[in-house]
């Protein structure tokens, strides 16, 4: 687990879809179009230059793990692990400013997108989820997140104090490392094979 603070890092949220983002329209989440102040398609993000960056990050929390199972053959004295999945999860915690993020997860956008939102009934293909790209400010190296799924929404309310909204994105591929963004292989082939 890694925490840092919002003034060290910069993040920034792409749809998996090579076309397809939301629009942050006076902070209602519409699905089509691509939007820098919305959530763009994954040709429109540039961490470098800020586009498609998530503004008033206070902290961003990253795990990265494995999900094992125990195998036991009979007669066997020592259980083998085996490993499943991988397991990263990613927490942004940024000061509230409009309704955005608060509609998308309302109105079933978690899956990354689709015309209509996406129930989670079935089985998404790999336009589906988003992509998180984290970089230290002087973004000499980026941390890539495929695959992810928005999983948790919270607000916390402070009567003297700034509105904060947490966002909760996790993902079962392995995360990419690079010198910049990778935006140029989509799940299930290339870097992130399913």
């Amino acid at each position: 687990m890694a925490y840092f603070l919002g003034r060290d890092v910069k993040v920034a949220i792409s749809t998996e879809h090579a076309t397809k983002g939301f629009t942050n329209s006076t902070g209602d989440a519409a699905y089509g179009t691509a939007d820098s102040t919305g959530v763009p398609d994954l040709a429109g993000i540039d961490i470098t230059n800020g586009t498609g960056t998530v503004t008033d990050v206070t902290g961003i929390d990253i795990s990265m793990g494995a999900v094992d199972e125990d195998v036991v053959y009979i007669g066997q004295r020592t259980a083998l692990k085996a490993e499943i999945k991988k397991d990263t999860s990613i927490t942004i915690t940024r000061k509230k400013s409009d309704r955005f993020w608060s509609e998308m997860w309302a109105l079933g956008y978690r899956w990354g997108g689709d015309a209509a939102a996406h129930t989670g009934l079935t089985q998404p293909d790999t336009t589906h989820g988003f992509r998180l790209h984290l970089a230290v400010k002087d973004t000499k190296e980026v941390i890539t997140v495929p695959g992810c799924t928005f999983t948790e929404y919270a607000q916390t309310l402070s009567a003297d104090g700034v509105t904060e909204e947490t966002l909760t994105f996790m993902s079962s591929i392995t995360p990419g490392v690079g010198a910049t963004e990778d935006t140029s292989n989509l799940i299930g082939s290339g870097t992130y094979p399913l």
